[in-house]
């Protein structure tokens, strides 16, 4: 089943929000590691729920910065992997 990358976004965006940062919203753009918002073990949970909600598997080689940089990275990931 496709996502979109806006719906994918807005998921990722209400786990951080519930998750991660404490209720505080995270823009689209935000850097998520640069800027200290995830740890590494949050990724990997982040991962795992994303595995799990949108039905995808995340290879080891795509777990970099490239694709979790951003909540917008993450969710262009994930509607490729849906497509």
């Amino acid at each position: 089943m496709a996502v979109s990358t806006e719906n994918a976004a807005a998921e990722i965006q209400g786990w951080l929000k519930e998750n991660v940062t404490g209720g505080r919203e995270v823009s689209p753009e935000e850097p998520l590691i640069e800027n200290g918002v995830l740890t590494s073990l949050q990724t990997v949970e982040l991962v795992t729920f994303l595995e799990e909600r949108f039905d995808i598997l995340v290879e080891d080689e795509e777990f970099d910065e490239e694709n979790f940089g951003s909540v917008e990275a993450i969710a262009s990931l994930v509607a490729s992997k849906t497509a």
